[in-house]
């Protein structure tokens, strides 16, 4: 007779259930430790975003890695912003990467207790909103919102009526965040002074022409103090400048004035001129701009085939300079209001020790030249005027050693044809802020960093007419919905039944 072998046996299931618990544990306690060790020790993280807009370049990397001060980060923007996506996004590869970044947000909208004690902390303005601020401890670099996105719009057509909009086109977060980062990093600060004394352009007016305010802060956003410097009388140059800003003088220059000019430049300093295109007389500064190989004649540089109406200019014909490289490789398109011609002098009519000058941007083929004022009007003269492809802008250098940015150490000029571009209104224009960024970025050994271009941006809008809205609005709150739960009460009635 055989015995049944029971097929329950006594205590069987609580170890089944220890087994599964154990089991369970086990597997937490392996995914806890493989996300420490990731957290702690890996730092590998896939950018699945539309462009990879969020993938950092080696350089912004080496500058992350290179970092042994704190930096706070605050970001004073509206979450509903079309940038604060892109902004958080960012700064959050940012902080993951470089612990020492630590970044914090402030909807000034939805908060404004602590938005009103991030402004009274960093002196801000009670209307200073859409800002990151790059706090080092003993240093504060503001980024703006309107630095942030690079603009595609056709003048010309919207001056026609065709095209009413204007289209973010790209997002220069990393260029300026890392820079902003370098700049916090960078104890050596520079000392720029804006000549004046001349009618020169106005650094403490808002105005949108004649105003330098916005152009000020972003030379100020680079690590260097700006002050003002007279040239006349006893005001010798101080000797901790290493760049002078001469922001479309009116008025002529005294042989003194010139003379320290010239003094500075060949002791290894750093000059940009912008011209007065409103008032095309010599000034004095010609033949300074001439002994370093610039050209700077007073006719106006037209275009009929890039023009927006009138008398401005769009020029998209750039040199391979440090200056205009980054923008002929993202074809960008600079705005320039009748702007003078400024080119560059054979080297064959310079000496060998003359300071190399080279073209920046130049009109297209079709460009031509004014040299008469009629009736207020910039007029053609056949005699004079040639048509082909006008210089606008020119830098030169000599000697030293080239990326030093402590001290004199070669001389530079940049001179670009016209002074508006850079006005509070100009510098929004196309990839004008760009322009004046790269021409500092040159001027003060920074150019490292121009190797950062801007993100590509596509952005997609929807017109929709007013029944096309409503069946939208019914399909989403209505239809979609009821369908579930009709489909929910259709199962519950078969399993009742």
């Amino acid at each position: 007779m055989t015995r049944e072998t029971p097929s329950f046996v006594p205590g069987r299931r609580y170890r089944i259930a220890a087994s599964v618990a154990l089991g369970l544990v086990s597997l937490v306690v392996v995914f806890v430790l493989v996300n420490h060790l990731a957290i702690a020790r890996l730092r590998w993280r896939a950018d699945v975003s539309e462009l990879r807009r969020f993938e950092l370049s080696p350089l912004t990397r080496r500058v992350l890695d290179a970092m042994t001060n704190d930096v706070k980060v605050t970001v004073l923007f509206p979450r509903d912003s079309d940038l604060y996506g892109h902004i958080s996004g960012l700064l959050r590869e940012y902080s993951d990467l470089q612990p020492r970044i630590k970044v914090r947000t402030v909807d000034y909208e939805a908060e404004p207790a602590t938005a009103l004690l991030v402004r009274s902390g960093y002196k801000l303005r009670q209307d200073d909103s859409n800002l990151v601020l790059f706090d080092g401890g003993t240093q504060l670099v503001r980024v703006a919102e309107s630095e942030l996105s690079t603009y595609d719009a056709n003048l010309a057509e919207m001056a026609k009526g065709s095209k009413r909009e204007i289209r973010r086109s790209g997002f220069k977060g990393e260029q300026l965040f890392t820079s902003a980062l370098a700049n916090l990093a960078n104890t050596n600060s520079v000392h720029a002074a804006f000549v004046v004394g001349h009618d020169e352009m106005r650094t403490d007016s808002d105005d949108p022409m004649v105003g330098y305010r916005q152009f000020a802060a972003l030379l100020a956003s680079k690590s260097t103090v700006v002050t003002q410097q007279r040239l006349d009388g006893t005001n010798e140059i101080a000797p901790d400048v290493q760049l002078l800003v001469i922001a479309g003088p009116s008025q002529p220059f005294l042989p003194i004035e010139t003379n320290r000019i010239t003094r500075f430049l060949e002791g290894g300093g750093r000059v940009l001129v912008t011209l007065n295109s409103t008032l095309p007389r010599r000034t004095g500064l010609e033949d300074v701009l001439l002994a370093w190989g610039i050209f700077a004649p007073p006719v106006f540089a037209v275009d009929t085939n890039n023009t927006s109406g009138g008398f401005t200019l769009i020029a998209t014909n750039f040199s391979s300079h440090h200056v205009t490289l980054p923008l002929a490789r993202n074809e960008s398109r600079l705005l320039f209001n009748l702007p003078r011609m400024v080119g560059t002098v054979p080297a064959e009519q310079m000496p060998a020790d003359a300071p190399k000058a080279q073209v920046l941007v130049s009109t297209g083929p079709g460009g031509s030249t004014r040299s008469e004022i009629r009736s207020g009007t910039p007029s053609f003269n056949p005699v004079i005027d040639r048509v082909f492809e006008i210089p606008l802008a020119a830098a030169a250098e000599r000697g030293g050693v080239a990326e030093v940015a402590s001290g004199r150490g070669n001389g530079r000029l940049l001179v670009v044809g016209e002074s508006l571009m850079f006005s509070n209104s100009g510098l929004g224009y196309y990839a004008n802020g760009d322009f004046a960024d790269l021409s500092l970025a040159w001027l003060m050994d920074r150019t490292q960093l121009l190797a950062i271009g801007p993100k590509p941006v596509h952005e997609y809008q929807l017109f929709l007419t007013p029944r096309q809205n409503r069946t939208v609005k019914w399909t989403l709150l209505g239809i979609l919905p009821g369908s579930v739960l009709a489909l929910g009460f259709l199962v519950w009635f078969r399993r009742r039944s």
